[in-house]
């Protein structure tokens, strides 16, 4: 049986892939839309409609550290090793599941 850590881990994996995925695609859309000249925003939007800058963060109580405004071509560079990252990681929990799958079960 797979590990409920093991289990988690390979959630994670896709969760960070998919909004990692997500997100470059909703760049490349509002840069698109801005070149054919369909749209004046610079910047994607939030829930509500306003324009905002991208944002990295270490979100940690009191020391927490954002910069604002990240460079839209920097963050793709970000966002697309994150990815990778993240896929190397879903690789090895992969195998990690796959060993603890073929260990025997124990009785009780």
């Amino acid at each position: 049986m797979i590990s409920q850590e093991t289990a988690g881990q390979i959630w994670n994996c896709y969760r960070e892939i998919e909004a990692g995925e997500k997100l470059l695609a909703d760049m490349a859309s509002t840069k698109a839309e801005r070149e054919r000249g369909e749209s004046k925003t610079k910047r994607l939007r939030d829930a509500f409609g306003r324009e905002r800058g991208l944002t990295l963060g270490v979100p940690c109580g009191d020391d927490s550290h954002r910069i604002l405004d990240v460079a839209p071509d920097l963050a793709v560079s970000v966002i697309r090793a994150h990815i990778a990252n993240r896929q190397a990681e879903l690789v090895e929990a992969n195998e990690i599941a796959r060993n603890e799958l073929s260990r025997p079960r124990k009785t009780g």
